[in-house]
């Protein structure tokens, strides 16, 4: 059964695609010709506004990239204070170390007798002052 009007298909529906027509394009109509320079000042456009709108836009460009890279330099260089801060502090936590240890009895005891080669006096070898009764004057 023919419907009436009905096209065949060339492609599927959902494409949107329809089969090509012929159409015939209306014939411009011809106007008298006008001289090029009524034509050219009829189509100047002043572009003073657009240019003014170009040149702000880009100066905000400027503006914000100019800011972000600030930001963004300024975030580094506090990332690498922090590292360096907590550095120094890893190296004062060592020198504290190093400090304790060298003052420890034993490490004092142990470098005297090794560097130093110093040996432990026998008690006779100690005299001491006796003390007077008398201040001195």
């Amino acid at each position: 059964m023919a419907v009436i009007g009905a096209r065949p298909a060339t492609g599927p529906w959902f494409l949107g695609r329809r089969a090509p027509r012929r159409r015939t394009r209306p014939q411009p109509v011809r106007r008298a010709r006008r001289s090029r320079m009524s034509t050219r000042v009829a189509t100047l456009v002043d572009v003073r506004p657009l240019l003014v709108a170009i040149v702000v836009a880009a100066a905000l460009a400027i503006f914000y990239l100019s800011q972000s890279t600030r930001v963004a330099a300024t975030g580094y260089e506090i990332d690498a204070l922090e590292a360096a801060l907590a550095g120094q502090r890893a190296e004062q936590q060592q020198l504290i170390w190093a400090i304790g240890r060298a003052r420890s009895p034993a490490e004092i005891t142990r470098r005297a007798r090794t560097e130093l080669h110093l040996v432990p006096l026998e008690d006779e070898a100690v005299t001491f002052a006796p003390t007077s009764g008398d201040p001195a004057d």
